[in-house]
C-alpha cells in the first residue's frame, strides 16, 4: 500500500506566513495573511514537540482563556491550530513597536506626551478586566 506525503495543512491552506515578529524560548511570532480574506494577523507559532506534559496544558489553558476575552485594549485570538509538532494562536496585528522600548528610550516626557497618559488607562482598564474574569 502506497504511503501519501501530505505538505499542506490546515494553517498552511488558510494562511501565508511572512516575516518574523518577535520570538521566545518555544515559539515564534510571524505576520500572517488570511488568504480567503487578505486581513493581516500575528501568527503565534508554538513548536509542541519541545513541550513537556504540563507545557501542553499551559499552551490550552493559554489558547482557552484568549478565546474568553474580548475587549477592546485586548489583542484578540481569532483562531487556534493544532497539528503535529505545532500549534499555531492568531492574533490580531497589533503595530507600532513595544511600548517598554519606547518608555526606556526617552529621558523624559513633555506635557504633550503626557497626553498619552490614555495608553496607561487603557492598560489599567484591561487587567481590571482579566482579573474580573
Amino acid at each position: 500500500m502506497a504511503t501519501t506525503v501530505v505538505t499542506s495543512t490546515r494553517f498552511t491552506d488558510e494562511y501565508q506566513l511572512y516575516e518574523e515578529l518577535g520570538k521566545g524560548a518555544f515559539s515564534v511570532v510571524r505576520r500572517c495573511v488570511k488568504k480567503s480574506s487578505g486581513q493581516e494577523y500575528a501568527a503565534k507559532i508554538i513548536n509542541t514537540k519541545k513541550l513537556s506534559a504540563r507545557d501542553h496544558q499551559k499552551l490550552e489553558r493559554e489558547a482557552r482563556i484568549c478565546r474568553l476575552l474580548k475587549h477592546p485594549n485586548i489583542v484578540r485570538l481569532h483562531d487556534s491550530i493544532s497539528e503535529e509538532g505545532f500549534h499555531y494562536l492568531v492574533f490580531d496585528l497589533v503595530t507600532g513597536g513595544e511600548l517598554f522600548e519606547d518608555i526606556v528610550a526617552r529621558e523624559y516626557y513633555s506635557e504633550a506626551d503626557l497626553l498619552c497618559y490614555c495608553i496607561t488607562q487603557y492598560t489599567l482598564f484591561s487587567l481590571h478586566f482579566l482579573l474580573t474574569l
